[in-house]
């Protein structure tokens, strides 16, 4: 979302109208390990490494993506971010240690159930084991080397400042082919 228009962050059910658009609340979650955890934003360099998947089933199957989904009931986003992270990859989390990290927003003209609003957290998950599972195959991946080709087309606009340390808000739409970015503002 551009800033000025932050998600509440009372669950607020499984769908949230913004600017008159409807998007379905979901959560990702990206977790470090390695290199220099304390925020600062040379951290993108040496051995620090990103939680990524290749989804294997449901949306963007085929694709490396960033752990999450869609928020359950009344989840609150931060509880959301947690379960997903621990189904996807096996990987608990204390929720205290989880960090909003901002929020974006993918709107689909082509195909509006895909419209997604996305409160975005970050993690430091130390020495932990990432599983797979049914929907996702976790891997470690250093956050100079992401594999932008096998992601979304929209990620290298905003990716980089997550990696980078700071917090992102972004507003990306899409072109008819679902598939190539139309535009895109990052806050």
């Amino acid at each position: 979302m551009a800033s000025g228009q932050e998600a509440d962050p009372a669950p607020a059910g499984e769908w949230v109208s913004i600017d008159g658009v409807e998007y379905r609340r979901v959560v990702l979650c990206f977790l470090f390990r390695g290199g220099d955890d304390s925020g600062a934003a040379d951290r993108i360099h040496g051995d620090r490494q990103v939680l990524l998947g290749l989804k294997r089933t449901g949306f963007g199957t085929g694709r490396v993506v960033a752990l999450g989904g869609k928020i359950d009931g009344a989840e609150t986003d931060l509880d959301a971010a947690v379960r997903e992270v621990a189904e996807e990859s096996g990987i608990g989390l204390v929720p205290a240690e989880v960090r909003a990290a901002g929020s974006i927003t993918w709107q689909f003209p082509a195909r509006p159930a895909w419209n997604m609003a996305a409160s975005l957290f970050t993690a430091e998950a130390g020495n932990a084991t990432a599983v797979a599972c049914e929907e996702i195959e976790p891997r470690w991946y250093g956050v100079d080397a992401i594999p932008w080709q096998d992601m979304w087309q929209d990620a290298p606009h905003w990716v980089p400042g997550l990696l980078a340390g700071r917090p992102v808000h972004a507003t990306v739409v899409m072109s008819d082919d679902n598939e190539s970015v139309t535009g895109v503002v990052v806050d």
